[in-house]
């Protein structure tokens, strides 16, 4: 059940990510990710920012003294496929 908590958790950031059209060199702070989440899992949603990082699925930036995030272009079709395959939505919401 862990596994798939941490699945759906992931999904979630990238999605919130995706709906707003935070790719490439368009960026938001990561702080402005965590105040979307529920307090109670900000500390694994951090780690999950460190997984989808080492996946390579967002990029990390400091910029104006905080860590940027947004996502890597170049992985658009596996982060699409990864949140409908998670979050069971329907394909219209990712255009």
């Amino acid at each position: 059940m862990q596994d798939e908590e941490n699945k759906y958790l992931l999904a979630e950031l990238l999605f919130k990510l995706y709906r707003k059209g935070i790719w490439g060199e368009r960026h938001t702070p990561l702080k402005n990710l965590y105040h979307l989440t529920n307090k109670m899992i900000i500390k694994d949603s951090e780690k999950a920012v460190r997984r989808l990082s080492n996946l390579g699925w967002i990029q990390l930036k400091k910029s104006t003294g905080e860590i940027h995030i947004s996502l890597n272009s170049h992985k658009k079709k596996e982060i699409r496929n990864f949140i409908l395959n998670v979050l069971k939505i329907n394909p219209e919401f990712l255009k």
